[in-house]
């Protein structure tokens, strides 16, 4: 089947050069850099060291590595360290936060002619992968190469699998062809192993998230309450990385709380940024009151400050009461990281569809931490408890951060699968 993939590629390599040029005209960054995409990927100068190729596909996956890299780092100064990635936030989130990296670039697609161009120009010792970022036809040429191949803080649900294995053997021979597989967690490591890979590839090593987690200061709080013009007495509940069709439920439950709440204030925070002029025509169709975040000036803070800029979301989640977390309220969904708020102490609420991170949320929810909701009626009852029980919010604050403490250290035994693997 990748013999297959390979061939088919060839064609579609052809096909993909005016597209993705087409495509990548409304990117920020993408355009500029469109001949990484291609397998113009920069020059690695190994010298006599060794060279890893680290693979983040977004700005989580970016986080996430920040820690394991770190230590590499640190462990081994010699190590030429590229890192590729896929999106415009997973570009500026590299730049902005892996400065221990020689090069950044974005991933070249997963067509023979640019992967192999790839290849040679950055010539690696190891590639690993974090998260979910898989391209078999890259890993197929790696293991002709017989270049170690790790995944790092894998995660692959159970629907993932069975999508995985509808692929016939594609995707089967990929995750076989990998020298170690280190899952987040045991529902994890059961699916891979769904796959055929052999049980002594697997391990499981905790998520490296928790590691990159860093619980906003006061300091800071206040900084962002000057940014968004907020009294500290203002109740404030933020609504993150939502998709399509969230919004307006999530709307709906705001304007049903104003009732009880006249000076609430909602953030609310698109998955993409793109859809902002969407939002601002749904806001304005509502006639509900706002802000952009690039526009508020010292503008006093309206009904809901919808946030129009990149990499901010983290720690703005720390000025909210409550927060809910996208991609959960609408099937399929899958969800999005609750770790932030929870690393600020913030009481979460998510959708019914969090496939891609039940475990965390399972037992987040058996912590008290985190609330189901189903509807627009749920989020405005679940919400109205939290923001009438202000008693609670030390002791709930407390849990959380106890919640993600206990979860830290991955990064240290991750990094050290990298740099044995590298060193033989």
């Amino acid at each position: 089947m990748t013999f297959f993939y390979h061939i088919l590629s060839l064609p579609v390599a052809f096909l993909l050069i005016p597209l993705f040029t087409a495509l990548s005209l409304f990117s920020k960054n993408k355009f500029k850099l469109l001949h990484h995409h291609f397998g113009f990927t920069p020059k690695i100068k190994k010298d006599d060291g060794k060279a890893l190729w680290f693979y983040a596909l977004s700005l989580g996956e970016v986080k996430a590595a920040l820690p394991v890299l770190s230590i590499i780092r640190e462990k081994n100064p010699d190590l030429k360290i590229a890192v590729s990635v896929t999106t415009d936030s997973g570009y500026e989130g590299a730049m902005e936060h892996l400065k221990m990296a020689d090069q950044i670039f974005f991933h070249p697609l997963d067509c023979l002619p640019f992967t192999r161009l790839a290849l040679r120009r950055i010539n690696p010792d190891i590639y690993v992968v974090t998260d979910t970022g898989f391209w078999p036809g890259l890993i197929d040429q790696l293991h002709q190469k017989n270049i170690p191949k790790i995944l790092l803080n894998g995660r692959i649900s159970q629907a993932s699998a069975r999508g995985y294995l509808k692929a016939g053997s594609l995707f089967k021979t990929m995750f076989q062809q990998f020298d170690r597989l280190c899952m987040q967690n045991e529902s994890s490591r059961k699916a891979i192993a769904e796959m055929g890979v052999n049980p002594q590839s697997i391990e499981v090593t905790g998520d490296t998230k928790f590691d990159a987690l860093k619980p906003v200061t006061e300091e800071k709080k206040d900084y962002w309450r000057k940014v968004f013009n907020l009294e500290q007495s203002t109740p404030v509940w933020v609504a993150g990385s939502t998709h399509a069709g969230e919004e307006e439920i999530i709307l709906t439950a705001h304007e049903q709380l104003k009732a009880s709440f006249p000076d609430l204030v909602l953030i609310l925070a698109p998955r993409r940024i793109e859809r902002i002029k969407e939002l601002s025509h749904l806001l304005e169709y509502k006639k509900i009151p706002f802000f952009l975040r690039s526009k508020l000036e010292n503008s006093p803070p309206e009904s809901v400050i919808l946030l129009d800029t990149l990499g901010e979301l983290a720690e703005i989640y720390s000025l909210g009461q409550l927060a809910f977390v996208g991609r959960s309220l609408l099937p399929p969904g899958g969800g999005h990281s609750l770790l932030e708020p929870l690393s600020n102490g913030v009481a979460v609420m998510h959708g019914p569809h969090v496939e891609n991170i039940r475990p965390v949320a399972e037992e987040a929810h058996i912590n008290g931490l985190s609330f189901t909701v189903n509807n627009s009626n749920e989020i405005r009852r679940k919400a109205q408890e939290i923001l009438e029980q202000k008693e609670l919010a030390g002791d709930f604050a407390a849990k959380a951060k106890s919640f993600i403490s206990n979860k830290k250290g991955p990064s240290e035994k991750m990094a050290e699968i990298v740099l044995k693997t590298v060193q033989k």
